[in-house]
């Protein structure tokens, strides 16, 4: 399988999936407004090939946990740009959760082999079970430090989801 194929499986199985959610952007980077919660979404590839990864954060009302580009709107804001990350299904706090659908350039392979098909599906279901309630803790939690206000400093991985 290639990237080709994956992203081609994303692009049928998950970006639909989102939209239904109400996510907008182009793919790799999707977010969604709700409730004055900015949620973001992006696909990740590994550089050497045949994994990827998905990556989440938000943003709040205010701009909480966004450090660049505070003031940005929304459909500009990428996940890049904001302090607290989540890697979806990674396993700790620093946790690394790669999909894998092919070997990488050097023949190894990074994770269990998925099929392209296989692996959306199985975004989609954590996007679910997962991803939403995460998002959904975001938005109840009150303005604090570690949301990106006074105080706050960048965390060294990704918070687990």
């Amino acid at each position: 399988m290639t990237r080709r194929d994956m992203e081609g499986a994303l692009k049928l199985h998950c970006v639909p999936y989102l939209r239904n959610l109400g996510f907008k952007g182009s793919f790799p980077d999707l977010y969604r407004e709700e409730n004055g919660l900015l949620s973001l979404l992006n696909f990740q590839f590994y550089s050497s090939g045949g994994s990827l990864c998905v990556n989440v954060s938000y943003g709040g009302r205010n701009g909480e946990n966004i450090y660049f580009r505070k003031d940005a709107e929304p459909r500009h804001v990428r996940l890049a740009h904001t302090r607290v990350r989540a890697r979806l299904d990674a396993e700790n706090l620093i946790g690394d959760k790669w999909f894998c659908f092919a070997a990488t350039d050097a023949g190894e392979l990074r994770g269990v082999l998925q099929s392209p098909r296989d692996i959306a599906m199985q975004i989609n279901q954590l996007i679910n079970d997962v991803a939403l309630p995460w998002w959904s803790s975001k938005a109840e939690a009150p303005t604090s430090a570690a949301d990106g206000g006074p105080g706050s400093t960048q965390l060294d991985g990704n918070e687990q989801v």
